[in-house]
């Protein structure tokens, strides 16, 4: 069962156990649990609009919730990079709990709109997907 995208939600699966023995040959079990969130994400996303030919961008924190968990990010990619270029960086000067800063710039120079996605991977074998919008106006 993937609880990917579930953190801070209960889940519930049903599952049907066929077994040999004929006074239970079918079992039925339960699992509801509370999916623990792994990272926090403000905002929920990144967006990018204003005129062709400005600078425009936009800036994420990406904060591990549980603080026993100081995962390291270890790579990032975007699935397209015609539109976007961006960067990372970890901010350990905070007196909390390490969080990282993912800067996102628009290259697009010609008006429209876009879709992207970012991903990033931990160290804890963990990936986050970020999603990016685009829209660029004359």
């Amino acid at each position: 069962m993937s609880t990917s995208g579930y953190g801070g939600h209960s889940v519930r699966k049903i599952m049907k156990v066929h077994t040999n023995d004929p006074a239970q040959s079918l079992i039925r079990i339960e699992l509801i649990g509370q999916v623990k969130t792994f990272v926090r994400l403000s905002p929920g996303h990144i967006e990018l609009s204003g005129k062709a030919g400005q600078k425009i961008t936009s800036t994420m924190t990406i904060t591990p919730v549980d603080q026993e968990i100081d995962f390291k990010i270890t790579q990032s990619t975007a699935r397209d990079k015609q539109n976007i270029r961006f960067e990372i960086k970890r901010n350990d000067q905070d007196a909390g709990s390490p969080f990282y800063e993912l800067i996102v710039e628009n290259i697009k120079n010609d008006p429209g709109i876009y879709a992207d996605l970012i991903t990033i991977w931990t160290d804890t074998s963990r990936k986050i997907p970020i999603r990016v919008f685009g829209n660029i106006t004359q």
